[in-house]
């Protein structure tokens, strides 16, 4: 039976490096995979105007949900850096996508990873879900700054490497100051000699709404 698959990303490149291979695996078992970017990551790009880099950095999400075979994006142009300030504002944005998309898996970043909007994700996400009257869906945290300490859940991402690598270099912006696809293939590496027994793997770990 296909599953609703949510992503929720709070910047562009996020949904890739923190759970690209698994959104491939999803599309591939047939399950509907979404993402929304909770910001635009405009500080990622701070010599340009925010509209400019909006632009920029929206286009590259779109080009690397092609690469994934999401079925959708949403962009809701949240605050860089301030994802935290802005939880009353953005809630109310998201709750009517929950709604659409009807989830029953999200992914989302792991409450301590090294990052102020990654780390507010989970808050936003509660606030936003408080008043949708829907089924509780499966919550799976993703890491990207900061390794998990723990984890329950892991998927061997091996075949689906390359396709992992070619999303991510859709994101071409961000690759000039940070060389993320060495580092993302490190710890997808680590994770599958030490955790999986694989070449590379993603792990996640499971939260409670």
């Amino acid at each position: 039976m296909s599953r609703r698959v949510l992503i929720l990303a709070p910047h562009p490149d996020d949904e890739v490096l923190g759970c690209g291979g698994a959104a491939l695996r999803h599309v591939a078992d047939g399950d509907r995979v979404t993402a929304v970017f909770l910001t635009s990551g405009e500080l990622g790009l701070k010599q340009l105007p925010r509209e400019t880099a909006w632009q920029v950095r929206e286009r590259e999400a779109q080009g690397a949900a092609r690469v994934l075979g999401l079925a959708g994006v949403e962009f809701l142009r949240g605050p860089d850096w301030d994802l935290a300030g802005a939880t009353a504002r953005l809630a109310p944005l998201l709750r009517p996508l929950l709604q659409r998309e009807l989830p029953d898996l999200i992914y989302l970043p792991h409450p301590q990873d090294g990052h102020p909007d990654h780390q507010a994700t989970l808050p936003l996400l509660r606030r936003a879900w408080a008043r949708s009257q829907l089924a509780t869906p499966e919550l799976r945290a993703y890491e990207v700054w900061t390794p998990l300490l723990e984890f329950d859940q892991l998927i061997d991402v091996t075949a689906l490497m390359p396709q992992k690598l070619r999303a991510l270099r859709a994101h071409q912006s961000q690759l000039v100051e940070f060389d993320y696809v060495r580092a993302i293939k490190g710890l997808n590496q680590y994770r599958g000699v030490l955790a999986a027994r694989c070449a590379y793997a993603e792990v996640f770990k499971t939260l409670e709404l």
